[in-house]
């Protein structure tokens, strides 16, 4: 090829660059950096090329190369020389885009090609996440409907959370076992505690309520409707025996028993430490109320001295008068007087344990033995028996009412109204009057008697039924009262399942009202 241009002139060697152009800048350079033909650019225009490194390099070596960035263009330009046998410098040059220029044109493609994908994106992300995210949302809403106690339903889901399903399935059903027990178990618990007599409390080491049965709010004169857990022992009792005592079983490690008197109940109360190895957790309180108890204990030392009383009393006189008879202290005209208060004496006594014993009979009665009675007919029975008793103080004594039928025990209805209009005579005064009235209705029958007599002191008016009570000693004497009479009423109304009513005032007199049931 370089031979082929040495020979051609340079008309000839313009044509064949103007027709063969195919992006080449073909130049001949004169050794002295003359241009003398340039196929883009006329060479009187064209600066010497002498400087040009290519050009230098062709001269010293026969052949130059050379690259060149233009800031015109912003392109590179290669360039390629040679020195051809007739002293003229061949150089072909042709322009190529750098990186940055390339980068450059791209720029546009790339940003219209995320524009488009952000496009799409925009449009498929939605469905495309509800379509990943579906089954996670089913696999969930199964997980809780497991959790609700709910089966395991069928859903289609990713075939990796299958296993994680049925873990959490048979992990649940544990659960729900395990938490069926806790509370069934809590229920047994719930059932006993708030059935319990007794109150039961259980605190922590800071003494705070962690349980507290229904009793024990009772028991301590606390509010029942009210919820005492987590709150201090304190708010809910104020006692200060009780506080030091969970005090010094928290701090001391100790158990305590104390027995006080609250509320006008008679407590004991047992306080013991709840240990977990070596360390206090809480204590546990258990109240039991003895009131009753105690009231019953009292009630049997107060008869026995009474009884011890009632019996000596008797006694001492008839041992007084016997003696002085026997050793011949008492003259001969007293002995008739001396032999009367004897007998008189042994009577009482003998009244005296004749009633203690029906008394008791009726306490330990256990099985109920109940016949169809006319209380009305009774009650006429019984006031002429006690006729001469009454016509001896010009008492006078009426009865009103009908046939009253009902189940009962004849016996004790007969001492029941004996006792009631017998007191009701002893204590009215001379020319007093004595009312007896018996009634009914569908399911009770009224037996009501009243008297004008000396009264009942409002003060002794709920003990009057108790055993030995007598309101006036020196006239229990005079009456020979024994004070059993009442308590031995009180005994039958409840062995009959009925009530008894008191209405008094002294010095104008007392109407006592007993309610028995028609049918037992």
């Amino acid at each position: 090829m370089a031979n082929i241009l040495e020979a051609m002139d340079l008309k000839e060697f313009e044509s064949i660059t103007n027709i063969e152009n195919l992006g080449y800048r073909i130049s001949l350079i004169e050794t002295d950096g003359t241009v003398v033909f340039d196929s883009t650019t006329d060479p009187r225009f064209l600066e010497n090329h002498i400087g040009r490194e290519e050009i230098k390099e062709a001269l010293e070596k026969g052949y130059g190369e050379s690259i060149r960035y233009s800031t015109i263009i912003q392109r590179n330009t290669y360039y390629y020389a040679i020195l051809l046998s007739n002293n003229l410098i061949l150089r072909i040059s042709r322009d190529f885009d750098s990186m940055i220029s390339v980068f450059m044109k791209i720029i546009p493609g790339i940003v219209l090609i995320i524009l488009s994908i952000l496009i799409i994106s925009f449009i498929i992300a939605p469905a495309l996440t509800r379509k990943i995210l579906k089954p996670l949302e089913e696999t969930t809403l199964n997980i809780e409907s497991i959790i609700s106690g709910k089966e395991l339903r069928e859903i289609d889901t990713y075939d990796e959370l299958l296993p994680f399903i049925q873990a959490v399935s048979k992990q649940n059903q544990k659960i729900n076992i395990y938490i069926k027990a806790l509370k069934e178990r809590a229920n047994t618990m719930e059932a006993i505690t708030s059935n319990m007599n007794e109150g039961l409390i259980i605190v922590d080491k800071d003494k705070k309520i962690l349980l507290a049965n229904p009793s024990s709010i009772r028991i301590l004169g606390g509010i029942e409707k009210l919820s005492y857990t987590n709150n201090h022992f304190i708010r809910l009792c104020r006692n200060l025996e009780i506080n030091e005592a969970l005090h010094d079983c928290i701090n001391l490690l100790e158990n305590r028993n104390i027995t006080i008197k609250l509320h006008d109940k008679y407590l004991n109360i047992l306080i013991n430490p709840i240990m977990s190895e070596e360390s206090i957790l809480g204590a546990l309180i258990l109240i039991v109320d003895y009131t009753e108890k105690h009231q019953l204990e009292m009630a049997r030392r107060e008869f026995t001295s009474n009884v011890s009383h009632e019996l000596k009393t008797p006694l001492t006189i008839i041992n007084g008068y016997a003696e002085m008879i026997e050793t011949g202290m008492a003259k001969q005209e007293y002995i008739k007087r001396f032999s009367r208060i004897i007998r008189e004496e042994g009577t009482r006594l003998l009244y005296l344990i004749d009633s203690i014993m029906r008394l008791s009979k009726i306490e330990e009665k256990q099985s109920k033995e109940y016949t169809p009675i006319d209380v009305f007919s009774i009650a006429q029975d019984t006031i002429d028996r006690l006729a001469i008793v009454a016509s001896d103080k010009n008492i006078d004594v009426n009865i009103s009412g009908h046939e009253t039928i009902i189940n009962g025990n004849q016996t004790m209805i007969e001492e029941l109204l004996y006792n009631l209009i017998e007191n009701g005579i002893k204590y009215t005064q001379p020319s007093g009057k004595v009312s007896i009235d018996i009634k009914n209705d569908k399911e009770h029958c009224y037996i009501k008697v009243s008297d004008t007599g000396i009264g009942i002191p409002k003060e002794h008016q709920d003990r009057i039924f108790e055993r030995f009570y007598t309101v006036d000693k020196s006239r229990s004497r005079k009456t020979q009262s024994t004070g059993l009479g009442l308590s031995i009423v009180k005994h039958i109304v409840e062995y009959h399942n009925g009530s008894i009513e008191l209405e008094s005032e002294e010095n104008k007199g007392t109407e006592i009202t007993v309610i028995l049931p028609n049918n037992l």
